[in-house]
């Protein structure tokens, strides 16, 4: 069902990357049509997503450029807690840091649609390099993984890398997942219980030795 939207909003830039973020969320970056991306954002123009976006490489890319100054504010100041605390090398600290301004964005139902566009964005072809390309706008995502380098100096950064994508990209799953069985009234485990087990797990899946 297409989103209604305020009058000021219906077929703006901004319009369409909000819809290409819900279209490619729930059913993926390549499942979607630039079209039904046009129709969810009442863009009345068939041409206004070539004319603004191009492609949809571009209209990731945009979706990144508009969350990641929002995440740099919550990153960062997750960060500054954690010098304050003492807590920089605490590993569920760290990656409690990289995870929960993800997991802060919420839409107005309190559904996790970003971190449901992310999951499929960064396991698309191009995704993991437009989200590379895009990490000048958020430094504080760069110390976090600095930090999280440097908790298994011992395991090659490439294959820490390599482990935390994949294993956001699961977490991310199980958040899609809760939030299907909340919009479906089925009962989920408290959101506290929830995140301190997703923690527990990403720790176990990529800090371990390596092989």
């Amino acid at each position: 069902m297409t989103k209604i939207l305020p009058a000021r909003l219906k077929g703006t830039p901004l319009a369409i990357v909000e819809a290409a973020e819900r279209l490619f969320g729930e059913f993926g970056i390549e499942s979607v049509s630039l079209r039904q991306i046009r129709l969810e954002a009442c863009a009345g123009n068939n041409s206004a997503i070539s004319y603004h976006f191009n492609d949809r490489a571009k209209l990731v890319r945009a979706i990144w450029e508009w969350r990641l100054p929002e995440l740099e504010k919550m990153r960062r100041a997750l960060l500054d807690r954690m010098a304050e605390e003492g807590t920089l090398a605490d590993p569920q600290a760290i990656l409690r840091a990289l995870i929960l301004p993800n997991y802060e964005l919420k839409d107005a139902a309190g559904m996790h649609r970003y971190a449901s566009f992310f999951r499929h964005a960064i396991r698309w072809q191009q995704g993991a390099a437009i989200r590379q390309d895009a990490l000048y706008l958020t430094p504080a995502s760069s110390e976090a993984v600095a930090l999280f380098h440097a908790l298994r100096p011992d395991v090659p950064p490439d294959l820490l890398d390599y482990r935390l994508r994949h294993g956001c990209c699961m977490f991310f799953d199980m958040i899609s997942e809760r939030d299907a069985a909340i919009a479906s009234g089925v009962a989920v485990e408290p959101e506290e219980t929830f995140l301190n087990e997703g923690m527990a797990m990403l720790e176990a899946l990529c800090l371990r030795p390596a092989l």
